[in-house]
């Protein structure tokens, strides 16, 4: 006879034993004593469900253990047992505690009813977990979108379009005084980047340059759609490197310039310059393209140095007003060190260059009732005979002719200060406009050219950039005061996190044709920059013919800034979301899985309350979730000992 004997069979009449069990239910003899009248509580509820092995008879008349507890279950009030049930087995006690039923025992042995349920349960959490997910991904996209359109658009509209146009508090407001206006916006130091920024090229330098000029291209189209000016001033320094570049890499920028950043072709009224230098008969009339391969281009050295306007700029209020709501606007130039060089080093093949592209480097147009005067200080303060003698040309005719307009003069380089003239309030940095220079350039124009510039133009008024930050002081020279703004450069690459333009307002009904300003206390006005006394000047306002008024750009650091903040919280929040998924998860992982050995115990808890109370078996399978087969299944020796205790017996549930 085999180590397995027959397995018992139970019917309605009889309960027949093998003589010895196999080794999984001697374990099974020896705890059923203990564990005792469950039975009749979850019989009823799993005995459609339960599946347990049928065990063949030898003499081939097989039940199931099913069937053994479906007929004990039939009549649990009686006590008596047949007259051929063996007497070693006793009676099912009514005052038995509950248990669970041997296959809900342990975790390893379950019912197709739990196990249906448990599925169930699973891909009911697995979906609200997928749903749960589903809601942070989404709300996460939301808050990036609201983000970049904030970032990339919002705050360009917000900034720019609470900018408006200055007025003077005497000025008459009527709507035909209105329509008189004639509104300039003043651009400083655009310096497009190029490879001679930071000596970047590849991919850094595309980079680079895409991005500083999304942030101009932005601000201008904002400024030129919520202001929409008669005229745009740039005051030099147009490309960082366009002195030092030919051939294909200036005619790149030149492109990014016109057509990509401002817009020439759908917002400029003239796209060609407005005025050029006057011909000698061997320079072209107007300026032609550069047909050279090599990246050369002829020194024009034969230039007289007069100019000539080409075109009249519209002044009649009905015209202007046209050409404002078509989105377009007069376009003028002011030649910068970066475009051409500075004073002994200029280099005449750029000067060249920049007026067959820009146009004259001195000129003056009417508008609004004022003269706009553009000077080359840049040629001017060269020692080169050759090089000055174009510029001094220019200002000698200005200074020989008595002004009929107020005039406004533009010029790349600050006139000299004092290293101690304060700039303002709303100066970004703290470094003052200092006396010095270096290749290419130099901070301010010198002491006896500036005498010599305001003694001889007498300009009401000065604009000049290269500095790239705001500084507004004035000058005083023999009794006249004349104010003086530097401004902003329009680019956040240019050591200015904190750009912007100008925004100026002409008005002179009365054709007056010099504006007079009076000394106020220092702390009130316009500091000096000869340092004189306690006084300064007071602002244009009141009975003067301009007024301006600075218009401040988007912070781009900033906006970088709060992308990478908000970057980082969002990796944290799904890292976090994550990390609950997974313990989520983990609380309801089969229990003999590996990673289920680091739930929680608030996890182990509820499993251990699924089983009935006040069972100790219940008790001792709760604590030991991980119980394995060695646990349960004994060895060979000790069950022989059992059976020699326990011949032919088994305790029936």
């Amino acid at each position: 006879m085999s180590s397995y004997e027959r397995i018992p069979t139970i019917d309605e009449d009889t309960v027949q034993f093998s003589s010895s069990l196999s080794p999984p239910f001697r374990r099974a003899n020896r705890i059923l004593p203990d564990l005792t009248n469950a039975i009749r509580a979850r019989a009823s509820s799993f005995v459609s469900d339960l599946s347990g092995p049928s065990f063949p008879d030898n003499n081939s008349n097989t039940t199931s253990v099913r069937n053994a507890t479906s007929n004990f279950d039939t009549d649990t009030s009686s006590t008596h047992l047949p007259s051929h049930y063996p007497s070693s087995v006793s009676p099912i006690p009514s005052s038995s505690p509950t248990i669970p039923l041997f296959h809900d025992m342990h975790p390893l042995l379950g019912n197709s009813s739990s196990q249906s349920s448990e599925s169930n349960s699973k891909n009911s959490r697995r979906q609200r977990a997928i749903n749960h997910r589903s809601t942070h991904v989404r709300l996460l996209r939301i808050i990036w979108f609201v983000a970049l359109l904030v970032g990339e658009h919002g705050v360009y509209w917000a900034l720019i379009s609470r900018c408006a146009w200055p007025e003077n508090s005497l000025w008459d407001k009527s709507n035909d005084a209105l329509k008189q206006r004639y509104r300039v916006a003043i651009v400083a130091d655009p310096q497009l980047t190029d490879w001679m920024s930071y000596r970047q090229t590849g991919l850094l330098l595309a980079l680079v340059e895409t991005y500083t000029d999304i942030y101009m291209k932005r601000s201008f189209h904002r400024m030129h759609a919520a202001l929409r000016p008669d005229a745009v001033i740039f005051l030099g320094d147009l490309n960082d490197g366009g002195r030092n570049s030919y051939g294909e890499i200036f005619e790149k920028n030149k492109n990014r310039f016109f057509e990509k950043i401002f817009e020439s072709k759908s917002s400029a009224w003239n796209e060609k310059p407005i005025v050029m230098d006057e011909s000698d008969g061997t320079t072209p009339p107007y300026p032609q393209e550069d047909p050279s391969q090599d990246g050369t281009i002829p020194d024009y050295t034969n230039v007289t140095g007069h100019y000539r306007q080409l075109v009249d700029i519209p002044t009649d209020a009905a015209e202007r007003e046209a050409i404002r709501n078509s989105g377009k606007s007069v376009r003028l130039y002011v030649a910068g060190n970066h475009d051409v060089g500075f004073g002994n080093t200029l280099i005449k093949s750029a000067m060249t260059r920049y007026k067959q592209v820009f146009g004259s480097v001195n000129y003056k147009v009417a508008v609004g009732n004022h003269s706009i005067v553009v000077l080359d200080t840049l040629s001017l303060s060269s020692n080169v005979a050759s090089i000055r003698e174009e510029s001094e040309h220019f200002l000698e005719e200005i200074t020989n002719e008595p002004p009929s307009l107020p005039r406004i003069l533009f010029t790349h380089v600050p006139l000299y200060r004092l290293d101690t003239t304060y700039c303002g309030d709303t100066r970004s940095s703290k470094q003052l406009i200092i006396n010095r220079g270096g290749v290419q350039y130099y901070n301010m124009v010198s002491a006896n050219i500036t005498r010599q510039i305001l003694s001889g133009m007498q300009p009401d008024m000065v604009f000049s950039g290269d500095d790239h930050d705001w500084c507004e002081i004035a000058h005083s020279l023999d009794g006249t005061l004349i104010p003086e703004v530097t401004v902003r450069t329009f680019s956040f690459a240019q050591g200015n996190l904190q750009p912007g333009f100008v925004m100026l307002s002409l008005y002179n009904p009365d054709h007056k044709t010099k504006n007079e300003f009076t000394m106020i206390p220092l702390s009130s006005g316009l500091p000096i920059s000869t340092g004189e006394g306690l006084s300064s000047v007071a602002r244009p306002s009141d009975n003067a013919t301009f007024v301006y008024e600075e218009c401040m750009q988007p912070n781009q650091l900033l906006i970088y800034m709060c992308y990478g903040a908000l970057f980082g919280i969002s990796l944290n929040w799904i890292l976090i979301q994550r990390f609950r998924w997974i313990m989520l998860g983990r609380r309801h992982l089969p229990e003999r899985s590996l990673l289920a050995r680091w739930r929680t115990s608030a996890s182990i808890n509820s499993n251990s309350n699924a089983l009935p109370q006040g069972s100790t078996t219940a008790t001792a399978i709760s604590s030991q979730p991980q119980e394995s087969l060695s646990d349960i299944f004994v060895s060979q020796d000790a069950e022989s000992q059992s059976d020699e205790q326990y011949p032919n017996s088994f305790n029936v549930i």
